[in-house]
């Protein structure tokens, strides 16, 4: 089975969306198929994210059942995506981006598809000028940081990590 890497446009945002409310869904969060897609649509018409989206062709997947997952365009099936936001370091003086979501459908997991997504945002942010991808992931999700290590993302061991909810 290919899979293709590709960036996704505002056409795509209702499919992405829906794989989107799943991953929010993984992060217990309550499912609201509306809200995830009106999300990534904004994201899209501001041009306040940047997504990649991971398709397979329908016609080569025979287990899979295609009420479970999406279709981007005749006989192409969305199976994962990478949501990248800009922003800038003042210390670097230049582009950087958070990769603040990552997400394969079930059915499609194990295939190398997450890989591959990293390795295009990768790709991406060197064309781009984009001087560092930054992620954070839970501590308990031992699989996405061996992803992580083994394309080459270090754990920072110079600062540390706050946040404020408000």
């Amino acid at each position: 089975m290919q899979h293709r890497i590709r960036q996704a446009g505002l056409l795509d945002s209702n499919e992405v969306g829906r794989l989107f409310n799943e991953y929010r869904m993984f992060y217990n969060q309550n499912a609201d198929i509306e809200a995830a897609r009106q999300y990534i649509r904004e994201r899209m018409e501001g041009h306040e994210s940047v997504i990649l989206v991971a398709e397979t062709d329908a016609e080569s997947d025979h287990g899979t059942d295609e009420s479970n997952v999406m279709s981007l365009s005749k006989g192409l099936i969305c199976t994962g995506f990478v949501q990248l936001y800009p922003s800038f370091s003042s210390v670097s003086m230049g582009p950087v981006w958070v990769l603040n979501d990552l997400y394969v459908h079930p059915d499609y997991r194990q295939q190398g598809i997450a890989r591959k997504l990293l390795q295009a945002a990768k790709q991406l942010a060197s064309e781009r000028g984009v001087l560092r991808i930054s992620l954070s992931t839970e501590l308990s999700n031992k699989q996405a940081q061996a992803l992580y290590e083994s394309e080459g993302y270090a754990q920072d061991t110079k600062f540390m990590y706050y946040e404020l909810n408000v």
